[in-house]
């Protein structure tokens, strides 16, 4: 019996155009204006596959509400920023306006133009915008995690990673005793409200309906619904600046409406990833390469 076999010369080709693609590496867009929004140019940052309609990671940083930016990406955020590209994700790192000079909905709202600017020059980008994540740690993780449930026509995604985000901020003016700023202190009069999101949400105490109303429209999970992209959420069980309880409600609430959302709980895990290098703890990094690629599936290299 022969076995019939591609000709030399086809073999030839694909290794030959394969060893191109990866040598040439993704082609870096840096500074790109998106909006304009009250006076401040909003941009971003593009690390762009060779190969034609990629799957997309957009990336949101974290800072408290109140700061950071998108070069975060390449410093606090490395360990997974390096991965991403190899695996056949092209990347893009926006800037957002922080708090306190724009408290919420400013954040969310910038992350979902983005998106929408995204998705418009999707061509020019080489990205599939049928095939875009959003991704975000601490504060962004919050920002992905509202982005994802509350999107506009022109800002959906087909999938949310959020690192040890604040997903229900009912939960968190309620907690006794509090973790507020990476230490326990009893229960303020007020609730637990750090100073980052006290800046976010534009109060300190919860005292009156007007501030409730504020509260309960940037809590994710009262906005979750069977319609919402695939979540993943990675967490620090011993996470002092956002208990891990943020994403276990976030979880529950989604599986109660039908929503897909799996929750990696990182052992001993503290609040940033940059904590995470036990044996026992890296793992997470292969966890959300293989659920983005199950989830958009991989570029052709």
């Amino acid at each position: 019996m022969h076995t019939i076999r591609p000709p030399i010369t086809a073999i030839t080709l694909l290794m030959a155009t394969a060893a191109l693609i990866q040598a040439a590496g993704p082609e870096i867009r840096r500074d790109v204006e998106f909006a304009v929004v009250s006076g401040e140019s909003l941009r971003l940052d593009a690390w762009l596959q060779p190969a034609e309609s990629s799957p997309a990671v957009i990336y949101v940083h974290g800072g408290g509400f109140t700061g950071g930016d998108k070069r975060h990406l390449e410093t606090g955020f490395k360990p997974i920023f390096e991965l991403l590209l190899p695996a056949g994700f092209s990347v893009i790192s926006v800037d957002y306006r922080v708090a306190p000079k724009h408290p919420f909905p400013a954040a969310p709202d910038d992350v979902k133009t983005a998106i929408a600017w995204i998705r418009k020059h999707a061509a020019s980008l080489r990205i599939d915008p049928q095939r875009l994540a959003l991704m975000g740690d601490s504060a962004g993780g919050m920002i992905v995690s509202y982005a994802g449930a509350r999107p506009s026509p022109e800002s959906r995604v087909a999938a949310v990673v959020s690192f040890f985000g604040e997903h229900d901020f009912a939960l968190r003016v309620s907690e006794d005793p509090c973790a507020v700023d990476g230490r326990t202190i009893p229960r303020p009069k007020g609730g637990c409200i750090s100073g980052g999101m006290a800046a976010f949400l534009g109060f300190r105490e919860l005292q009156t309906p007007a501030q409730q109303r504020i509260l309960d429209e940037a809590t994710v999970v009262h906005h979750v619904h069977r319609g919402m992209p695939r979540y993943l959420l990675l967490h620090g069980t011993r996470d002092y600046g956002v208990p891990i309880e943020q994403s276990h409600s976030l979880q529950q609430a989604m599986r109660r409406v039908g929503a897909d959302c799996q929750l990696v709980a990182v052992v001993g895990g503290s609040h940033g990833i940059g904590g995470w290098t036990g044996p026992h703890q890296t793992h997470y990094k292969r966890r959300v390469i293989e659920w983005l690629i199950d989830t958009m599936g991989k570029s052709a290299p």
